[in-house]
């Protein structure tokens, strides 16, 4: 069932695995902030973004391990979805207490934390189906990784923008 996306799949990864590369690039950028603030950009974007774009790489290699069926794959997702869920909603309560300038409008809110929660949540019966034997769920696994990919996406951007901002006012 998964063969059909191998090329999907893989594609995720490698753009995960740019992504989370180029993250690096931003924490450079950042260099001239003072340290309480990089800590706060770091803790509010930075950290749940790089966990997106690994998420995404480390999902998109699981699914290209050829077991003989798909439940590994299911299992596996199942847990990583829980604890993402449960990481997530940690993340959400911290960037819900910084009081970021940059995380206000409507739009900041749904991409910073409502994207990657439901992320979480959409992964848990992606990983059910995929334990069932059910034509829909590389479908749901894929949806899973491209809501990761493009929030962590908009969550780097902005935060490269705040940085750039907080530089110039520095």
């Amino acid at each position: 069932m998964l063969n059909a996306w191998y090329n999907f799949f893989a594609l995720t990864g490698a753009a995960g695995a740019t992504l989370l590369g180029l993250m690096f690039v931003v924490v450079t950028v950042g260099t001239g902030m003072s340290t309480a603030r990089k800590l706060d950009v770091a803790r509010a974007s930075l950290t749940p973004a790089l966990w997106s774009f690994t998420g995404v790489l480390v999902q998109s290699m699981l699914l290209l391990v050829p077991w003989r069926s798909n439940w590994p794959h299911g299992v596996i997702f199942i847990v990583i979805g829980i604890g993402g869920l449960l990481y997530r909603i940690k993340a959400v309560r911290v960037r819900r207490g910084l009081h970021l300038k940059a995380i206000q409008g409507t739009v900041d809110r749904i991409f910073h934390n409502a994207v990657p929660v439901l992320a979480s949540v959409i992964l848990i019966p992606g990983g059910a189906g995929l334990i069932a034997g059910a034509e829909w769920s590389p479908f749901v696994v894929a949806l899973s990784l491209t809501l990761l990919l493009v929030s962590g996406i908009y969550r780097a951007w902005g935060e490269i923008l705040v940085l750039i901002g907080t530089q110039e006012n520095s």
